[in-house]
């Protein structure tokens, strides 16, 4: 990748990557500081990336930028695999459902997080996110209907009950 196309490769992803990390979890900042630690490592890797592989690599450098600061407690929203929300409301004091999905969604582990949002948010295909994320197909596919069964449990309890 010349400095031209890195150039050029910023303009084009830096959105996307700050969105996507926004979307994983974290405070501003965090996500701020992860998305400039990827550009930075892109630039010193540029020799070695291909610019068909440049927001791959953005994608999976910020994610793991971020859920580095997650784990050393700069943000702390750690949750272990399959948490169900364990208060249930009151149908008069429901959420509304954007709020239940944001909720719901925090409680997912961290990668169900990220697959969940670069599948169904940005339509990345089960390659595209396993490249991303370090992970074979069937894993990602896998973590997204664990991902999907958990949010629907979840949103049951809160009372958004779908039986479609």
């Amino acid at each position: 990748m010349t400095a031209k196309e890195y150039n050029k490769g910023v303009r084009l992803w830096a959105d996307d990557v700050m969105r996507f990390v926004v979307r994983c979890g974290g405070s501003r900042p965090d996500c701020e500081d992860a998305v400039q630690e990827a550009l930075a490592a892109l630039w010193r890797h540029h020799d070695e990336v291909s610019t068909d592989k440049g927001k791959s690599y953005l994608l999976s450098a910020a994610y793991r930028s971020l859920m580095m600061a997650l784990r050393h407690g700069k943000v702390v929203r750690m949750h272990e695999e399959q948490t169900i929300v364990e208060t249930v409301t009151a149908p008069d004091e429901r959420f509304d459902l954007r709020e239940a999905i944001e909720c719901s969604l925090q409680a997912l582990p961290e990668v169900q997080r990220a697959i969940l949002q670069l599948r169904d948010v940005e339509g990345y295909s089960y390659a595209e996110i396993g490249e991303t994320l370090g992970l074979s197909d069937s894993q990602v596919q896998v973590y997204l209907f664990r991902a999907r069964v958990t949010m629907r449990k979840q949103l049951k309890l809160m009372g958004y009950d779908n039986d479609r």
